[in-house]
């Protein structure tokens, strides 16, 4: 089916390559006319991104704001882009989402579209702390003709902070693999409570707040906290529940392959985030029956409805997560139901299947108000008769 249009996806980490855009981009080169590539940064879980269809260029991309790092990346981006003739542009997280954009533009590529994967700024922060960020997104949105959301509430935050890129504001969500994140058969079964926290080690997951909670829960309940993920903060982490006598219950994994499974065995999962664009670790604990507690913030609050599937507790309050927490230890059955209503949840709401074909009809919508499709197009005509009825 591939007719020529391309797609490149900008993405900062092979972590966030591997499981933001793998599937995405397999699905899209097995099913539509575009040929989707990846670009991101070297790392152990290249090895992973040898997908049979797309094609994966490693760069590196660098963590902090150094001018020679920036410069030396857009020089690369730029050449691969002219050398590779991409008619969509399409870039992720915040540095590879500045550069990228600036790239795409100088490389003249017809169609440049970013994804916010929560803006650098968020609610919680002063509207002093906010300013310099909020005139680099306007300034940015320049160079790019359509934004995406993944959550909801930020659509309406653009528009109302006069982040305006060419085509507008979109909201086209996100999902996970429901058919690697299966209902469990069964409740765990632990001579130990267990609960899980699939996250970065770094500040914006807010593990200190967890940490503090689980100490106040620690009173009541000999449970173990299992943290999947690797990060910056780790050492540090280690020292703090050294020094708060935790150390012997909290078990650090690092980066899993086998998320599922351990999805599947933990009693209660936890997030602690300051900000999310939307979290797919508690879309993952949805869909295989696993309640949540969660922190009460953007993003978070479109995947956990609370008292439903889950709990969600205001930013900070440590004592209201391990009531939440204890809670749900103390209440198999609350547990069992919660579970089971998530479950349902993640089925009519995380499917991303159906957030892929949601993308592809932006994508020819977008390329046909450009004037870089026409209408005729069985494909393009399809997307725009969906767009109707949806309107």
């Amino acid at each position: 089916m591939n007719s020529g249009l391309r797609i490149l996806d900008i993405v900062n980490t092979d972590h966030a390559a591997l499981n933001f855009l793998a599937y995405r981009a397999a699905w899209i080169n097995r099913n539509t006319e575009f040929v989707n590539d990846i670009v991101c940064s070297p790392g152990p879980h290249l090895a992973r991104l040898d997908l049979e269809t797309t094609r994966v260029t490693a760069l590196d991309i660098p963590r902090d704001m150094s001018p020679a790092s920036l410069g030396r990346l857009l020089g690369r981006l730029v050449g691969h882009m002219r050398a590779e003739r991409y008619t969509i542009v399409h870039t992720h997280n915040s540095i590879t989402g500045a550069v990228g954009r600036v790239a795409a533009r100088l490389a003249r590529v017809p169609l440049v579209i970013h994804t916010t994967h929560g803006f650098h700024f968020h609610e919680n922060m002063s509207r002093l702390r906010r300013l310099p960020w909020v005139a680099a997104e306007r300034w940015l949105s320049r160079f790019c003709d359509l934004l995406l959301c993944q959550n909801r509430q930020e659509v309406e935050e653009i528009r109302r902070l006069g982040i305006r890129p060419r085509q507008g504001v979109c909201h086209v969500g996100n999902g996970i693999d429901l058919g690697q994140f299966r209902p469990r058969a069964r409740m765990p079964e632990n001579p130990r409570p267990v609960l899980l926290c699939v996250a970065r080690l770094e500040a914006v997951k807010n593990h200190t707040m967890l940490f503090r909670a689980f100490d106040i829960l620690r009173r009541r309940h000999d449970a173990i906290l299992k943290l999947v993920g690797e990060g910056p903060s780790r050492e540090g982490y280690e020292r703090e529940l050294a020094s708060a006598g935790l150390a012997d219950a909290v078990e650090f994994l690092g980066y899993r392959y086998d998320v599922p499974e351990l999805t599947a065995a933990a009693d209660v999962a936890v997030l602690t985030s300051v900000k999310e664009g939307i979290p797919r670790a508690l879309m993952q604990a949805a869909a295989v029956g696993v309640p949540v507690v969660a922190t009460d913030v953007k993003g978070t609050r479109e995947v956990v409805v609370n008292a439903q599937t889950g709990f969600l507790v205001p930013l900070g309050d440590a004592e209201a997560l391990a009531d939440r927490l204890g809670r749900l230890l103390d209440d198999a059955e609350l547990r069992r139901q919660m579970g089971a209503r998530a479950v349902q949840y993640a089925r009519e709401h995380f499917d991303e299947e159906q957030v892929v074909q949601r993308l592809v009809r932006v994508y020819r919508n977008a390329l046909f108000a450009r004037g870089l499709a026409d209408a005729r197009q069985p494909a393009i005509a399809e997307a725009l008769q969906v767009e109707q009825r949806s309107a």
